[in-house]
């Protein structure tokens, strides 16, 4: 794997991470009811971070990345688009 493009990769994981932590504590200011969808959605993401993680951290190590990797890269930014949403409406 080339090394520019895992640090892009790493780099949109780092930034996911920190995305759901600015969410999870814009929510603490928002009604229950608001803050009952967002944690549901914050809880979604957190588990397609981590199976993005857990994706890479195999593919970056197999053979196999060099087929995978604009798929996997194509799914972070998803994953950003996602958290970028979400922080637009909150």
């Amino acid at each position: 794997m080339a090394n520019e493009t895992r640090g892009q990769v790493e780099k949109i994981l780092m930034e996911l991470g920190k995305k759901i932590d600015h969410l999870i504590d814009e929510t603490k200011d928002a009604s229950t009811e608001v803050r009952d969808e967002i944690e549901k959605k914050i809880d979604d993401l957190k588990e397609k971070k981590e199976k993005l993680e857990e994706d890479f951290k195999k593919y970056k190590t197999d053979e196999k990345w060099h087929e995978a990797r604009q798929h996997f890269v194509s799914a972070a930014q998803e994953m950003k688009r996602a958290l970028e949403k979400l922080f637009s409406k909150a």
